[in-house]
Parts: C-alpha cells; sequence; structure tokens
C-alpha cells in the first residue's frame, strides 16, 4: 500500500490516514467488501471500500476493490476512473496498470490499453499482475479483444 505505516507500542502496524488505523482492521473491512461483492450486495460493498477510501484517501488499495467492483457490474468507465486514479496515487502499482488495461480493452481502446501493460510490464513485481498482464496481452494476440 502506498500509505505511511507506524508501529504502536504494542507492535501492530498502522496505516496513516484521517486516522490511524490498524492494517488488520482495513485488511478485515476490505475482506467483508469483497463478501458483499460476492453475495451481489453491490450497494453495500461500494459503501464499505467508499469507507476505507475515505480512511485512506492516499491508498490505491480501496480505489482498486471499488473499480473491481465497478467492473464487475459492466460499469466499465467508472471502474476504468477508480483504477486510474489508483495509478495515480501509487504509479508503481502494477496491479492498477493491469486494472486500467483490462477496463481500455472491453472499451475498445486497445492501443492505451497496450500501454498499460507495458507499464505493468516495466514494473518490478513479478507477480500476480504480471501474470494478468501478459495473459491479457495473449488474449489480444489472439483477437478476443477486437470484435
Amino acid at each position: 500500500m502506498a500509505t505511511q505505516q507506524a508501529v504502536h507500542n504494542d507492535g501492530a502496524q498502522a496505516l496513516e490516514g484521517l486516522v490511524p488505523i490498524s492494517q488488520r482492521d482495513v485488511t478485515l473491512m476490505l475482506e467483508a467488501g469483497y463478501l458483499l461483492m460476492e453475495l451481489q450486495r453491490h450497494k453495500e460493498a461500494e459503501e464499505v471500500f467508499s469507507g476505507v477510501m475515505s480512511l485512506l484517501p492516499r491508498s490505491e488499495v480501496p480505489r482498486m476493490a471499488l473499480g473491481n467492483l465497478l467492473f464487475s457490474q459492466g460499469r466499465i468507465p467508472a471502474a476504468l476512473k477508480e483504477h486510474t486514479r489508483a495509478v495515480e496515487l501509487n504509479p508503481a502499482s502494477a496491479t492498477a496498470y493491469a486494472s486500467c488495461a483490462e477496463a481500455l480493452f472491453f472499451l475498445k481502446r486497445s492501443e492505451e490499453a497496450l500501454g498499460q501493460l507495458e507499464r505493468c510490464l516495466s514494473t518490478p513485481d513479478e507477480g500476480p499482475a504480471h501474470e494478468f498482464a501478459r495473459a491479457l496481452k495473449e488474449a489480444y494476440d489472439l483477437g478476443i479483444f477486437s470484435a
């Protein structure tokens, strides 16, 4: 996360946002939002993700979560807006670039999507975001997004 962290007297990590909040509490809130999303309770999930965004306005993570929710609802332009804001908050986030690329492909903006994939793959993260970016590129090369 692109948020500042502090260590409390008890050794727990706290995220610095509007108010100090433990990483564990943020994780639980985000997991609750994703659970609500899985249960098709989209309004409640959006409220949870928006609430975490309010607590951590400089973190890309709750914006990514909201973008994922919006994408799952087919609200692709709104999802792209959230993922783009996540990139602005953390230009080193491979996941944010890959998510932007995915939304751009669905919006038939392939050249921009390819640029986002390049940005993703140029980050030092070699984890799941890079795998996702390579899969999106392969799908593009196979013509999946050109219908």
